[in-house]
Formats: C-alpha cells, sequence, structure tokens
C-alpha cells in the first residue's frame, strides 16, 4: 500500500537550501497539519466535520444581479441523492464513468460529489465542444452517464447514439435558482432553455431530468471499497506531449494530495472566498478552486464563464470576506482587470469598489506571466504569483513563493512532496543532467533539457494508451517521474525556467491547442486533402493557430472552397480557440525523407515574413 512516506525530496535539494524556500512551509508533504489520503468524499464530508461548516455557504453562484447560495449540508443532501438515483435508477457502480458537460454552477458541484460518492468516475467535458470533439471524449472514456446542459442537446444529439451513452441528465442554470416569480421570469427570458427540445423518451438512452431526480430521490448511505491511491476519480482529457486528447486518469489520492501540497504555500484558510471563473472540468479550476474549498474550507464564487470586469467588481462589493479573497486564473483575466481600473482612473476605482482590499492572493497558470502584466497588478491588488503545472499532475507543480524573495521569468519552486530535474529529452535512461543537488550541478541555461517531474500529484497513467504512458511515465532512482515535454533548465536555487515546448503545443488565450487534433478534424472536410498546424505568435492572444492546406483533386481555391468558408466550417466543428486564425492553401506540404510533414519548416518561414512586416494570412 502506497504512503506519503514513498514521496520524501531529499532536503539538501538546492530548492531547499538555495534561500528562497518559503518560511513555514514543510519540505515534505507528510508533515503538512492536517493531510490525510483519503477518497475525496470522505474528505469533504472530515472538512465540514472538522471546520464546522455544516450551515456555512459553500457555494456563490452568481447569474447577473443574482448571487444563489447554497450550504454545505444541503450540497451534500443533493449529492448524496444524486448518487443515489445513479445507482438505484441508472446502475451506475464503483468504475464507472458520468461524463458532466457543465459551466462552472451548483448544478456541476452537485454531479461532481455526488457521482464520486458512489465511487464512479467523473469525466469533465468542456461545455463548448462541437459534436465530434465530443464523440472523441464519451468515446475513450467510455461513459456511461451524461450530465449536460439543455441548451446543448440540440447541438449534441445526433453524436449521443454512436456513443456507449445509456443515460442522459439535462440540467439548466435555473434549477437551483430561488428568487421571486417576477425575477425569475426575467432570469429565464436571458438563459437558454431547451428543455422543451429534449424528448421524454428516447430509443437509445434514457432521459432523467436533474432538477426532478433530486425532489423526488431519497438519499441513501453507500460505503464504497475505494482505494485513494490505485481507484481514478476523474478523468481530464489532454494531449499527453502529443497527438489526439487523451485522458488522464487521476487517482482521489492524486487530486487531495495536490491541494495539501498548496495549503501552507498559499496560506488557504477555512471561510476564504476562491473565486470560481476558470472551468471545473480542467484540472487548474477542479483543483485549485472546488475541490480546494470542498476539502480546505473555503467558499466557491462561481461564475459560468469569465464575467465582465465591471460585473466582477461589482459582485465582489456585495460580499463580506474577512478571511480575503483568492483569484485563480489566466494572465490575460488579470490583465483585463488591471485595464479596467486604468481606463476608469484608480483612484475613482478605489472609491466606487473594495476588491483592492479584499483580494489576498492571485496565482497564475495556463502560460508564463509577464511583468508588464504582473507589476501593474501587484500595484493595484496584490501578490500574484505564477504556477507551472499539467493535467497529468492533478495539476500543480510548482508556485513562486507568495512572501520572501522571488524572481520573475521563471515558474518557481517545487511544492512540498514534489521532486524535478533535467533530462536529455533524448536519453531518459542517462539520468539526470541536473538533479537539483550541488554535487551533480549542471545548472544554467547551458544545461538544458526536458523538465520531469516526480511526486504523489503524478497521474496513475492515460487511459487505454499503454505506449503513450511507457513514453512519458518512468522510473529513476526508486521514483516514478512523468516527462512533461517542457524544455528548461534550473539555476543554482532550484527555479526552471521553460525555453521551449517539446513538442508544437499551442497556447491560444490559456487554451491548449493541439495541432494533430485540428489537422485530424479538418481532414473530415471533403474538399481537403492534407492539413499542418503550427502556433505562431500573437500579442493578444499570445499565440494563434494557422493551418496550411492542400485540397483534394478536383477542387480549386477561390472557386471551390475559401479560407474564409473553410474557417466557418472550422467553428462549426471545433472550439473557437482550436480554430485557426489563418488558413493558406499550398500546392504540397514540405515533408521529410521519411515523409513526416515539416510544421517547423512552415512555421519558420512565417516567422520570417512577420519579422519583415509581410502578410501571413495566405
Amino acid at each position: 500500500m502506497p504512503s506519503l512516506n514513498d514521496y520524501l525530496v531529499d532536503e539538501e535539494k538546492v530548492w531547499f537550501t538555495g534561500g528562497y524556500w518559503p518560511e513555514g512551509v514543510p519540505p515534505q508533504l507528510k508533515d503538512v497539519e492536517g493531510v490525510k489520503v483519503e477518497p475525496m468524499f470522505d474528505g469533504f464530508v472530515r472538512n465540514a466535520d472538522e471546520n464546522d461548516l455544516w450551515d456555512e455557504n459553500i457555494c456563490l453562484s452568481v447569474f447577473g444581479p443574482v448571487i444563489e447560495k447554497i450550504t454545505y449540508r444541503k450540497l451534500i443532501d443533493y449529492a448524496k441523492r444524486f448518487g443515489t438515483y445513479l445507482h438505484d435508477e441508472c446502475g451506475v457502480r464503483k468504475g464507472d464513468v458520468v461524463a458532466i458537460d457543465l459551466p462552472n454552477s451548483i448544478n456541476f458541484v452537485i454531479a461532481y460529489i455526488g457521482t464520486q460518492y458512489i465511487g464512479a468516475i467523473v469525466a469533465g467535458v468542456n461545455p463548448q465542444y462541437k459534436p465530434m470533439e465530443l464523440l472523441h471524449e464519451l468515446t475513450m472514456t467510455n461513459a456511461k452517464v451524461l450530465v449536460l446542459m439543455d441548451a446543448l442537446y440540440l447541438l449534441v444529439k445526433s453524436t449521443l447514439p454512436k456513443t456507449n451513452i445509456e443515460h442522459l441528465i439535462p440540467t439548466n442554470l435555473l434549477d437551483f435558482v430561488t428568487v421571486p416569480d417576477k425575477m425569475f421570469e426575467l432570469l429565464r427570458d436571458k438563459v437558454p432553455n431547451f428543455q422543451d427540445k429534449i424528448p421524454d423518451e428516447s430509443d437509445d438512452y434514457k432521459i432523467h431530468r436533474l432538477k426532478s431526480l433530486l425532489e423526488n430521490t431519497e438519499p441513501k448511505e453507500f460505503n464504497v471499497d475505494i482505494d485513494p491511491w490505485t481507484d481514478p476519480a476523474v478523468y481530464l482529457m489532454t494531449g499527453g506531449t502529443t497527438g489526439l486528447p487523451k485522458a488522464a486518469m487521476l487517482s482521489h489520492a492524486n487530486l487531495i494530495s495536490n491541494l495539501y501540497q498548496m495549503q501552507d504555500w498559499v496560506q488557504l484558510t477555512p471561510g476564504m472566498i476562491t473565486i470560481g471563473s476558470i472551468p471545473f472540468f480542467h484540472s487548474f479550476g477542479m483543483t485549485c478552486v472546488m475541490n480546494g474549498a470542498l476539502s480546505l474550507g473555503m467558499t466557491m464564487l462561481l461564475f459560468p464563464k469569465p464575467p465582465e470586469e465591471e460585473d466582477l467588481c461589482k459582485t465582489i462589493k456585495q460580499l463580506d470576506a474577512p478571511q480575503g479573497i483568492m483569484y485563480t486564473g489566466v494572465e490575460m483575466l488579470f490583465k483585463r482587470l488591471t485595464d479596467f481600473v486604468e481606463e476608469m482612473g484608480e483612484e475613482k476605482f478605489k472609491k466606487r469598489y473594495d476588491f483592492h482590499e479584499k483580494l489576498t492572493y492571485a496565482t497564475q497558470g495556463a502560460g508564463p506571466l509577464h511583468d508588464y502584466v504582473r507589476v501593474p497588478f501587484e500595484e493595484i491588488f496584490c501578490p500574484i504569483r505564477v504556477g507551472y503545472g499539467l493535467t497529468e499532475t492533478s495539476p500543480v507543480v510548482s508556485v513562486a513563493p507568495f512572501w520572501g524573495p522571488t524572481k520573475t521569468g521563471k515558474i518557481g519552486l517545487p511544492l512540498p512532496g514534489t521532486d524535478w530535474a533535467i533530462f536529455d529529452p533524448n536519453d531518459f535512461e542517462a539520468g539526470p543532467i541536473c538533479d537539483g543537488t550541488k554535487e551533480r550541478g549542471n545548472f544554467g541555461i547551458e544545461h538544458t533539457g526536458e523538465i520531469c517531474v516526480a511526486g504523489p500529484q503524478v497521474m496513475l497513467g492515460y487511459k487505454g494508451e499503454q505506449k503513450e504512458q511507457e513514453d512519458n511515465l518512468k522510473h529513476w532512482n526508486g521514483k516514478r517521474w512523468l516527462l512533461t515535454g517542457d524544455i528548461g533548465f534550473m539555476d543554482e536555487h532550484g527555479w526552471c525556467e521553460i525555453r521551449d515546448r517539446k513538442k508544437s503545443l499551442i497556447k491560444v488565450s490559456g487554451h491548449s491547442v493541439f495541432p494533430k487534433e485540428v489537422e485530424e478534424l479538418m481532414g473530415h472536410h471533403e474538399m481537403v486533402d492534407e492539413v499542418a498546424v503550427a502556433g505562431l505568435p500573437d500579442e493578444h492572444r499570445g499565440e494563434i493557430a494557422k493551418a496550411w492546406v492542400t485540397l483534394k483533386e478536383g477542387y480549386k481555391d477561390g472557386e471551390d472552397i475559401t479560407s474564409e468558408s473553410l474557417k466557418e466550417w472550422c467553428y462549426e466543428n471545433m472550439a473557437k480557440w482550436k480554430t485557426p486564425k489563418y488558413i493558406e492553401f499550398v500546392r504540397k506540404l514540405p515533408v521529410s525523407m521519411t515523409g513526416k510533414v515539416q510544421r517547423r519548416e512552415l512555421q519558420q518561414k512565417d516567422l520570417q515574413r512577420m519579422e519583415k512586416g509581410r502578410d501571413i494570412r495566405g
């Protein structure tokens, strides 16, 4: 049986001894106060008991002028009802998969907790997925139940018969809004509601409405034998280091460990409000907001999508926040907030709003944090620190310390119980180039290699992807290491800096875009023969995707198809951020001697054109 003692880190590593380790943070996870590796649901209940939270509001769900509040007691009751219904009426058992296709909402949290209550596995689904993307995920995870918004049904109904979905559970954001009738009618007019478009019965799956099943189900007690170290709690989609998205299997221990690794680092305390505008179907929002609140006693402030800055500030002004507020987000959200203050005028902003007084911490992930964003934000609000992680690491690997000396332009220090090292990207078995010990040395940019990570937050593996696991999870020196695919180096104080990506992942406004996925999806177009996709820099989004396309014989660009018409087709079949901003038709794609398309050659030509101020639209 694994234990936290299996994840000890040499305390002579330079990140502990180099003068930057934050005071009061234990180097080992086993020394963090209160940590207990257990099934997620048990941890949620224990937290409510130990911190006397049962009658405290745990969810504050924002919809326009309405803030719907729900207590911990009511949330757990709903979750037990949901789990009971899954078990009794849908035949869901331990290890079965329930896909949740919802925005951040009370609805999502109920379905998430209720699924884990009976030992089933949550598969987080991006509500912006188009039919082919949804089909890929539901097929890969072998989901038995799909919980989704009413408004999404018409979009995906043709996809569902192609999957193994046996039960469909539609819901609506207004299912948990309790306001006077007149206000409800006003809100209803603003909410997409296609409930009347969902049939009561289907030959392909059974239909159960969330609100009705919660009202008519009496909760039962279940004793499910869950091994937190080996049983998956969630499947989250990720691209691995390359290729089509895969399902990363995260155990209960992975998720709970990552929470306690961050607890002292960020000084998370019961009663603190955590802003939940980054999506829960992604590990960043799931762990750093939702699980953090449920396991550590914080309160979630939920937005179905990132709000306008003025709406966010108005909402914050309505709240009491004696323990402070933590804002977890991507760089773009913090820049927009700073721009909002600067446009209004700082003095006027501080007279009108109190966000700057209540905000205690801000953490940024999903890409670099630039000083032109960080410096003005900190002058107005609070310290903001960059974190680094992957879906495969539940997700947090490292964070820059919030107090004491720090560095910019790097990805922080590894969390308690986390080890990292730099390996030769082409020869892991040769051992690390730099392992953080003074004896081995090899610090600095001239010793660049692949950043590899070991710790209790590293996933179980990829569902059904044996080769991917063999390529990306390896053993060395008694530890199991994840090869992150990120190329970087370690300095003499243990800080790592990312130089490049091992593969061709594109980051568009914080979203991960995998070229091979976009290429495969575009390949479904009847006129498209071959596609190559690569990233190009963009001052507004960080990067954008561009596609180079050859057409099948008999079709001509400008006559049968245009870049705009193909882009419109992409919008209809994939998420907006995956759709290439530019599409260029070419006669042929450059290939290597082995026949592999040379994306980098296309990319480099456009980079040179951009440097000379030339058009790259094609």
